[in-house]
């Protein structure tokens, strides 16, 4: 009995772990009567980048911007960077490198997302333009260049914890409704 109570506590057990991977990721705004991920060149919008399941209290991140057209920027551009109240210093740029520190730290555990940074954003192109330059634009959260890494630390003794990067994209080929999709084809959206 003890054996079969064991191997039961242990397969609940590792689920729960696996799920709480920390992830961050770049969200759109919402403009009312447009589709959110498919911006009109020069119109700024806004994007968020979030950080999901730390359940950690979070002092710092550091990550990477990585989009097709770095290093560059011919078709995409970042206008203002702003912080939550908690930032007390950053250092580099979205995609060269972004380091953030936080006091007092993030609460990772609820509601289990925290606001990293927003970014006043605009496009260069048209999302559907001829050449197509835009369609499927990659949108990658990835390491900061200097150290390699995605990661961030948390209290009390600063220690590290590692960050799964997530693709969003902007000018999706086919535009995905929520109403009529599967939530299958919208995960699919970020990679």
């Amino acid at each position: 009995m003890r054996k079969v109570l064991g191997a039961l506590v242990i397969a609940l057990a590792i689920p729960g772990m696996l799920s709480a991977t920390a992830t961050m990721g770049v969200y759109f705004g919402y403009t009312p009567g447009a589709i959110a991920s498919s911006p009109a060149p020069f119109v700024e919008f806004d994007t968020y980048l979030y950080l999901h399941h730390a359940e950690k209290y979070v002092t710092a991140i550091e990550y990477s911007l990585v989009t097709p057209d770095d290093p560059g920027h011919a078709w995409f551009s970042i206008n203002a960077v702003s912080y939550p109240d908690e930032k007390t210093i950053h250092d580099g740029d979205p995609f060269g490198g972004h380091s953030i520190a936080y006091w007092p730290p993030l609460n990772g555990f609820i509601p289990g997302y925290n606001l990293v940074c927003s970014y006043k954003c605009y496009t260069f192109e048209p999302c559907w333009d001829a050449g197509g330059a835009m369609i499927d634009y990659e949108i990658v959260v990835g390491p900061h260049p200097d150290s390699g890494f995605l990661r961030g630390t948390f209290t009390p003794d600063n220690e590290f914890f590692d960050i799964i990067g997530l693709t969003s994209v902007l000018c999706p080929e086919q535009p995905v409704a929520v109403e009529e999709e599967s939530w299958g084809t919208i995960k699919s959206m970020y990679r």
